[in-house]
């Protein structure tokens, strides 16, 4: 079983599995990429919900597009979209998806609020594909349920601390999840470095293998 994965910016990927092109909260997105079979959006915050990008590899008629309620309510995305809250489930073919909480133990824009609560049901997605399992976490911290969510294949994690998780948190995720590989993300474009995914890589590098992938998005 193949599993292509391209990575364009911040939490921005292209997967390639089981014949189907799906995409992860496309964000700077170059011209001329492929159609998405499915794309799917974790919340509304513009560089996971760009609508912009989103158009740039959509066919309106055939891509599915799923979205938490808050991205799904964003005025400039098109419909049709299919409206998904943490523990909701969706079939498309071959692909199952599943959408998981994603939110802030510590992480503040003002004293109390967090920048991703939890009750605006923002998600991640735990997606299995003819035997393969990836988890792509959105915006979050590393969160009690992780323990729930394992073990998977892929594990796709933020670690540029500020608003997600530090690489150190995401060392915790990992333990939780039991993956096979992990995909560093949401990192160089907002906030933090490359060298936020090599402290992962060196924190975890005995329990998985750490994939540190490089952008190919258009420039901010």
């Amino acid at each position: 079983m193949t599993f292509d994965v391209t990575w364009y910016a911040q939490s921005a990927f292209r997967i390639d599995v089981a014949g189907l092109r799906l995409y992860h909260d496309p964000f700077q997105i170059p011209d001329g990429e492929p159609t998405a079979d499915v794309i799917l959006i974790s919340h509304e915050h513009f560089d996971h919900c760009s609508p912009p990008d989103i158009a740039r590899i959509r066919d309106v008629h055939k891509t599915f597009v799923v979205a938490n309620p808050t991205a799904a309510n964003t005025r400039e995305l098109e419909p049709p979209v299919h409206v998904i809250r943490p523990g909701g489930e969706v079939q498309y073919g071959r692909l199952s998806i599943r959408a998981v909480p994603a939110y802030n133990l510590n992480k503040f824009r003002s004293p109390g609020v967090p920048f991703h609560p939890r009750e605006k049901e923002h998600v991640g997605f735990i997606c299995r594909a003819e035997g393969v399992t990836w988890y792509f976490a959105g915006d979050t911290d590393a969160i009690p349920e992780m323990a729930q969510f394992g073990p998977v294949d892929y594990a796709f994690l933020p670690v540029s601390g500020t608003y997600v998780m530090t690489a150190e948190e995401a060392a915790e995720a990992v333990r939780m999840l039991q993956p096979r590989v992990v995909i560093p993300m949401h990192y160089g474009t907002v906030v933090g470095s490359v060298e936020d995914a090599r402290r992962l890589a060196a924190l975890v590098g005995d329990v998985a293998e750490v994939r540190i992938l490089e952008p190919r998005g258009r420039p901010s």
